[in-house]
């Protein structure tokens, strides 16, 4: 008998897991609920290219045009899951409406914080995370308008870049004594506060936002030392929570995410979870961790599948995140923090520069300014955790690709040996 494949969650994570599926040779029914209206879509043009210029926030969809239909994968937008039951294998939607499944896979990614603080209803007042939310946002930014960003991490500065584009009156509020804190230390950015204060945005670090103020609409942002910041947008960008509910409400192992395994499994047998919405096993950093990144959403789900398939492939890579400001292109490999000793190549913000954070002479992470080219060899060096001496990463006529070629003969050479 064919056995029924549901995926809960049609966002990036979940619209991949179904491809990923048919291509690992899933033979049955393949069910993809989402709760959005539209079909899955990538995200990182929502805080870029929609903002800034105007694009279709749907402009990178996850299926191309009859592919759903090729794939012979059932889509149901607008469809919102209760409660599931994960003994007889059935889920509850809104409407009373059953489901039975042979295999889940939970892909129900995660929501965007929200700051509890008077006036935070205030229309002018944005999150952003859905089309919908992108859709509501774009038209706001108008030329000499006062945009308040709530949060100086990467949506917070995508979003300012974006707003400064369309000539608006930028601050950024950080509450931490430096931008971007969850990924990198103030070593590096500093560098990236630099290019905002060039590109005419007002940074604010360490301040907190008491209320939002207005009659109606968003008038002002009230600090807690008393300041009043005239606003006539504001937007909060804060960070997100994973959307483990569900899942916990069914008693699966939950803890800030879904917990799974290296192989993308819960604690309830014949489930599993992908994206932003886990806490998963990374065999390459050897302890769980919730990335909620583009890479994560590609990656996870092809874990899944393989389980599901048979063919079980264990996550083991090192994180990549990547951000678009301005005309600048970052790139971080690892989980670093960038807070120990740095190596240069190259000078950030005047052409193509890499930053090597270094422990014992291993590279720990990097972080690429302008340097995209060079993220294979750089990667595969993080990845052996080879021994590479700074004065050769640092001097621009050696070539990483030759260090990454010598790293990987040398441990090859060990395996042998």
């Amino acid at each position: 008998m064919s056995e029924t494949a549901v995926i809960v969650g049609a966002g990036q994570a979940g619209g991949r897991a179904a491809q990923a599926l048919r291509k690992q040779g899933w033979q049955g029914r393949i069910l993809l609920l989402g709760e959005e209206p539209e079909a899955p879509y990538e995200r990182p043009p929502l805080s870029k290219e929609v903002l800034s210029a105007g694009a279709d926030p749907l402009s990178v969809p996850i299926f191309k045009d009859g592919q759903l239909a090729a794939l012979e994968v059932e889509l149901e937008t607008g469809f919102r899951v209760e409660a599931l039951d994960v003994g007889a294998r059935r889920l509850a939607g809104r409407g009373g409406r059953r489901l039975v499944w042979d295999r889940l896979v939970l892909a129900t990614g995660a929501r965007p914080r929200r700051l509890a603080c008077p006036g935070a209803e205030l229309e002018g007042v944005h999150l952003l995370r859905t089309a919908a939310d992108a859709r509501a946002l774009a038209p706001e930014l108008v030329e000499g308008r006062s945009v308040v960003l709530v949060g100086g991490g990467f949506i917070g500065l995508e979003v300012a870049a974006s707003a400064r584009k369309r000539g608006c009156r930028v601050t950024v509020v950080e509450a931490a004594g430096h931008l971007i804190g969850r990924a990198m230390g103030p070593k590096l950015s500093r560098h990236l506060r630099s290019l905002h204060i060039e590109q005419g945005v007002h940074i604010r670090l360490s301040g907190q936002v008491a209320a939002f103020e207005g009659s109606g609409r968003l008038e002002t942002v009230l600090l807690a030392d008393g300041t009043r910041m005239p606003a006539e947008v504001a937007v909060v960008g804060i960070g997100c929570l994973a959307e483990d509910a569900l899942a916990a409400g069914a008693g699966l192992a939950c803890e800030d995410g879904i917990l799974t395994d290296a192989f993308a499994a819960t604690s309830a047998p014949g489930v599993w979870a992908v994206g932003d919405c886990t806490r998963h096993e990374n065999r390459w950093l050897g302890r769980r961790v919730r990335l909620e990144s583009w890479e994560n959403a590609e990656l996870a789900p092809q874990v899944a599948a393989k389980a599901i398939c048979g063919a079980p492939e264990p996550y083991a890579v090192v994180p990549w995140f990547w951000t678009d400001q301005y005309a600048l292109n970052l790139q971080l490999l690892g989980l670093s923090g960038f807070e120990g000793e740095l190596v240069w190549r190259g000078r950030p913000l005047e052409g193509p520069a890499i930053a090597f954070e270094l422990e014992h002479g291993m590279i720990r992470g990097s972080a690429l300014f302008d340097a995209g080219r060079e993220r294979r060899p750089v990667r595969q060096l993080i990845e052996l955790r080879a021994r590479v001496r700074a004065e050769a990463l640092a001097d621009p006529d050696v070539a990483l690709r030759d260090l990454a070629k010598s790293a990987a003969e040398g441990a090859a050479a060990d395996e042998s040996g």
